[in-house]
């Protein structure tokens, strides 16, 4: 019995839903084990990893009519990709990053991530 393109999609969207929680549990647990070994995280690889989210909602939020969409929240995961690609370089590559600089990156990156996925997802198709 062939399965209906709407129960396809709630498949699918479970899916999607267990491996975010099963990646929100890795990092809950690697942060764990970080803080208890007593690791130590520089300031800078710090800032990448709260500034991010930051970012990522100034370029989703006024997208809200688009979240129910598939390739809307792949065209975010690419850019997801380029931006830790792009602060990895950076990071690895630039001694002097300063934390604070975090703050401006990520107000520039929001806009410009929120106008690429607008020009991406708000032509209407005929």
């Amino acid at each position: 019995m062939p399965l209906s393109e709407s129960a396809l999609w709630r498949i699918v969207r479970r899916g999607f839903l267990y491996l975010g929680i099963a990646l929100t549990v890795l990092v809950v647990f690697a942060v764990v084990i970080v803080f208890t070994k007593g690791a130590r995280i520089s300031a800078v690889w710090g800032g990448l990893a709260f500034w991010t989210p930051v970012t990522f909602w100034i370029a989703v939020k006024p997208s809200k009519k688009y979240w129910r969409s598939l390739t809307f929240w792949l065209a975010v995961a690419g850019l997801l990709v380029v931006h830790l690609f792009a602060f990895t370089v950076i990071l690895r590559s630039y001694a002097h990053w300063r934390p604070i600089w975090f703050v401006f990156t990520a107000a520039a990156e929001g806009v410009l991530f929120s106008r690429i996925l607008g020009a991406l997802f708000s032509r209407e198709v005929s």
